[in-house]
């Protein structure tokens, strides 16, 4: 609770400071200022019923106020951002004269402020895009291991859906559709299936989307951070919502033999306080048949490679979901992989990976990282991809 208290205040000081830097640029004319002002009086007075009341509000209510939110929230980080940088250039200029422009002056003002607001409306519209329009990343890999009756698999993965009250059952049979349109063989959900409570779900009857998830092999899913969220619910609410309404096959620290010919192994997410470590759960794995590991997060990479594991897939880091997280994300994997840091700190940093999205041999073991399909929170794509990933396995032996 204290995280959302704190976000409210910065989003109240960010929209004080871009009403001030417009109301200092816009002429002054009252046919003007006066919407100018009832759009940030509106905008605050729906952030803060969605905030205070959303326990007493209808679904389609707490769906719009959420959207709204969460939209102005990433606005005002990238308008305050683009304002702080002209006041930044205005206050060296005042001390360098590097520029003659007087950054004082109400034209250059106006013409600054209207230029940066078109220009994240833009990026945000393309990143509303990205969102709407998820990616299909295609990878073939070679297992050189005997599967006896499967000498081909092709496998979805769709990590971090987050369905909930964002990402609503509209948005649900669109990512449904689309993992379907790819044929699978085996279809495999990798953590944060769920937002934060189960309420959403059975209030839009969430399940009936999901019974549409069919494939030959059977459709399993590993725990997220996401499913242990604490909002007061009955114990494992949301992961028995998933295995009992929804029909999915959710993998607990449990190896399930597939078809006689390969292993499925899911882990418990991070957060589980029962949770197990890879060689306990594995203890009756024949290594001679391919194993494939999903395990939410990304961290301790090295464990799946030591326990064997022939694909490792994992979620969780959005990869970043919006600029500039992803450029952060990327500078961090760097600073890891060079060793920068001693392995005793960076492996203990939650917003250090090894690799926070994409692809990588590491050792005998493909490791996937997928940015996700839904999202947290905002509903913008910026310098990301929404993604579903597609796995064509050949097994050589």
């Amino acid at each position: 609770m204290r995280v959302f208290f704190n976000a409210i205040i910065i989003q109240i000081f960010f929209s004080a400071y871009i009403y001030w830097r417009g109301w200092q640029a816009l002429p002054d004319k009252k046919y003007i200022k006066i919407p100018y002002t009832a759009i940030y009086v509106a905008e605050l007075i729906i952030y803060f019923i969605g905030f205070f009341t959303s326990k007493h509000l209808s679904f389609d209510a707490l769906h719009t106020f959420a959207w709204t939110g969460t939209t102005w929230m990433l606005f005002t980080i990238y308008m305050t951002s683009l304002l702080l940088l002209y006041d930044l250039v205005k206050y060296i200029n005042k001390k360098k004269k590097i520029f003659s422009l007087d950054f004082a002056a109400k034209k250059p003002r106006l013409v600054y402020f209207c230029t940066a607001l078109l220009l994240v409306v833009a990026v945000m519209w393309n990143g509303n895009y990205r969102f709407w329009h998820p990616v299909i990343t295609e990878k073939s890999l070679t297992i050189e291991k005997h599967s006896p009756n499967v000498k081909n698999l092709r496998i979805v993965v769709a990590t971090d859906i987050h369905a909930g009250y964002l990402i609503d059952k509209k948005i649900i049979s669109m990512y449904v559709d689309k993992i379907m349109e790819q044929k699978p063989d085996l279809i495999l959900l990798v953590g944060d299936i769920v937002d934060y409570d189960a309420k959403s779900l059975y209030e839009q009857q969430m399940e009936t989307e999901f019974h549409r998830l069919k494939a030959p092999y059977g459709v399993y899913a590993s725990t997220g951070n996401h499913e242990y969220i604490d909002l007061g619910e009955p114990k494992d609410e949301k992961i028995l919502w998933l295995s009992q309404k929804a029909g999915i096959n959710v993998l607990r620290d449990t190896t399930v033999m597939i078809a006689d010919s390969f292993y499925l192994v899911g882990r418990e997410d991070d957060l589980c306080k029962t949770r197990k470590q890879l060689p306990e759960i594995m203890q009756g794995v024949d290594r001679q048949y391919p194993v494939i590991v999903m395990n939410h997060e990304p961290h301790r990479l090295q464990e799946e490679v030591e326990a064997g594991a022939d694909i490792a897939l994992y979620g969780h880091t959005h990869n970043g979901q919006f600029f500039p997280n992803n450029v952060i994300m990327a500078v961090s994997s760097m600073i890891y992989n060079w060793g920068i840091l001693p392995e005793s700190i960076s492996s203990k940093m939650k917003f250090m990976y090894e690799i926070p999205y994409g692809y990588k041999k590491k050792g005998d073991t493909h490791v996937y990282v997928s940015s996700g399909l839904g999202l947290a929170g905002p509903q913008y794509r910026i310098g990301t991809v929404s993604e579903i990933v597609v796995l064509n396995v050949n097994f050589s032996k």
